[in-house]
């Protein structure tokens, strides 16, 4: 007999950016068409859905989804856990108007690592993956994509680094991986056609491929139906997981890089063109003049960019990057202690956040950045936990083209263990929200509210 749904774990509100979408129909075998997700869904949606992936029962890995309603009607949610050793529970979950409830994959399902699938009779529901350790999270998706990058990987020894793929369509998907290291670009057999059956879930070790690299970049093409997939790095038993994204780019921020004393943190950078890529970093840090720094790729190769420990970059709190390439790229920030990395996805800007302490750690520090070159007006309001009552107009930040500020400095309620939930939004799609856990030395930890993916 199948054990019981748990309690909530934690009654801490979470950090999470709303990733509601109109449900994919499970019935066809065509790619999902891209219907609006996140905040662009309407309360009033007949049904959303939401899957999650790269979980997993061992320790320091993801063990935990939850669910919070930011709706004032309850709603419905028909919960599907799959394991990848094909086995499946389903239940149903009643969620009151701003209500919260957590649930255990391992506890209710037989695996190692596991996927769950939900839909909802509405809008306004959002999920949140989050490791034992408290210091990495994911936010689940809407939908399934066609193409997914990412970089940074790390299959040295004391590290492995996998792709947890899930299909939530009712047909078979066919996918192919290519690989890119700073020796060039691989395409390994058992990586061809790679099928992932109707609804199920299954991990791919990338250190089975590409044995003892630094800083692997992966791109997948789908050929038929569509995935979810969150990439899994532990590195001596560190973890953190990976958004990854469902396009390369010629130009990304990252806000809030640390650079301290005794910290590492490095842009890894992958080129999946048959173009050369000249790579050029911009460093806003306080008052001092950074000289860029520069990174050439060749083609189908990968490479990085160290910020922290760098002679031309001194330490001074936290900086903000703008990585600018000549063709295409995947990117993302690795993180840590020079004995361990832990990696993030740039966040895709967007016009809506919803934030609040998912972690129950608090924030080292808290930034919306406006990556446009125009002026831009960001609209903060709340939900308080202790009456679920809206409260709009927290407070208005004004922002300069390309300028970041503090959230502690600029919103009076939010402080570093806040206990309210936070809307930040503005008319356009300019903005990123970046966030830190408290750390020494500090930074090491990112957590990034996600972008309606």
């Amino acid at each position: 007999m199948r054990k019981a749904w748990r309690v909530p774990l934690f009654v801490v509100v979470l950090v999470v950016l709303v990733t509601t979408g109109v449900v994919t129909s499970l019935q066809r075998a065509t790619n999902p068409s891209q219907l609006p997700s996140g905040l662009a869904v309407t309360m009033n949606a007949e049904s959303t859905a939401l899957y999650c992936t790269g979980l997993s029962a061992h320790a320091g890995r993801p063990e935990r989804v939850t669910f919070y309603n930011t709706s004032t009607a309850s709603r419905r949610l028909s919960v599907s856990v799959v394991s990848n050793t094909g086995h499946t529970f389903n239940s149903s979950i009643e969620l009151a108007g701003h209500g919260m409830q957590s649930i255990e994959p391992s506890v209710v399902d037989r695996g190692d690592n596991f996927a769950v699938a939900v839909q909802i009779n509405g809008g306004g529901v959002v999920g949140e993956e989050i490791a034992g350790s408290t210091i990495t999270e994911v936010p689940c998706a809407a939908a399934g994509v066609t193409r997914w990058f990412a970089t940074g990987f790390n299959t040295l020894v004391g590290s492995s680094a996998y792709l947890s793929v899930y299909n939530p369509t009712a047909t078979s998907a066919v996918l192919n991986a290519s690989i890119f290291t700073a020796s060039g670009f691989s395409a390994p057999q058992s990586l061809q056609g790679l099928s992932i059956p109707a609804h199920a879930q299954t991990e791919i070790d990338l250190g089975t491929e590409v044995v003892n690299t630094e800083n692997v970049g992966v791109a997948l093409t789908v050929l038929r139906g569509s995935v979810v997939v969150v990439g899994v790095q532990d590195a001596n038993n560190v973890v953190s997981l990976d958004s990854g994204a469902s396009s390369v780019t010629n130009e990304t921020v990252y806000p809030l890089v640390t650079t301290a004393q005794g910290a590492t943190a490095q842009i890894r950078v992958a080129n999946p063109s048959d173009r050369r890529a000249e790579v050029t970093l911009d460093v806003a840090l306080g008052t001092y003049h950074v000289v860029p720094q520069n990174l050439s790729l060749a083609p189908f190769s990968a490479g990085l960019i160290n910020v922290t420990p760098n002679s031309a970059i001194p330490d001074a709190g936290y900086a903000d990057l703008t990585l600018h390439s000549s063709v295409p790229v995947i990117s993302a920030l690795a993180t840590g202690t020079g004995k361990w990395i832990s990696l993030a996805s740039p966040v895709t800007p967007g016009n809506a956040f919803l934030l609040n302490d998912f972690t129950g750690r608090g924030f080292g520090a808290a930034t919306v950045t406006n990556t446009s070159a125009n002026p831009v007006t960001v609209n903060v309001s709340s939900y308080l936990s202790t009456t679920l009552q809206v409260i709009s107009d927290v407070g208005l930040i004004k922002l300069a083209g390309h300028q970041s500020e503090s959230l502690f400095l600029t919103i009076r309620s939010f402080s570093s263990t806040p206990s309210e939930t936070y809307l930040v939004s503005s008319s356009k799609p300019w903005l990123v929200v970046s966030l830190t856990l408290p750390t020494s030395p500090p930074g090491v930890y990112v957590v990034a509210p996600l972008d309606g993916r």
